[in-house]
């Protein structure tokens, strides 16, 4: 008898850690699974949200990255379109985009996402559309880059964007010299 129970003790216990591990891996599973759908929504959803404002163009790809929320209450999306963004009077050629995700976490039972992410355009290329020479300067004007706290949502399988709160502007050196500088958003 006293075999027997040994014996199922030897075999319960060694499930028992079977199961934990198990429990492990299929949590770790998901877990890399959600960061690294988020993390192609970020990617993909920051730098397309920066061609509508530069371009106004191709809007109703936003759609796919953003909550319907987020996009009808964006100010530099409805600006662009409004005629109230300063790259309205310019033909946007070419930019050089960044994003670095300094902080991103989603759990796997979560059906929402947060990080903290550092958003940069330098070298924005274009010309001053015909009708406006003489009017604006010829230099394009510089992006107001930011660090933001970002915050996704999981709806039928899917991340999108559904908030973006700014946290600290930087401002873009006009020399290769200057260091880019931070200041603090002004509260509204």
């Amino acid at each position: 008898m006293q075999y027997l129970r040994r014996f199922t003790w030897y075999i319960a216990s060694r499930l028992i850690i079977i199961c934990i591990l198990g429990g492990m891996l299929v949590c770790g599973f998901f877990m890399c699974l959600n960061l690294a759908n988020v993390y192609i929504i970020l990617t993909e959803g920051m730098e397309k949200r920066v061609e509508v404002i530069l371009t106004r163009e191709d809007a109703q790809e936003l759609n796919k990255c953003f909550h319907y929320d987020f996009l009808s209450n964006d100010g530099a999306l409805a600006g662009a379109f409004n005629g109230a963004s300063v790259y309205g009077d310019y033909n946007i050629t070419d930019y050089d985009y960044s994003l670095d995700i300094e902080k991103l976490w989603a759990w796997p039972w979560d059906n929402y996402a947060t990080c903290t992410v550092v958003e940069e355009v330098k070298d924005i290329t274009g010309r001053v559309v015909s009708n406006r020479t003489g009017e604006v300067p010829d230099a394009v004007p510089k992006w107001q880059g930011g660090r933001y706290d970002i915050t996704l949502s999981k709806e039928n399988g899917l991340w999108k964007i559904r908030g973006m709160q700014q946290t600290a502007i930087i401002v873009e050196p006009d020399s290769e010299e200057e260091a880019t500088a931070t200041q603090e958003p002004n509260e509204t």
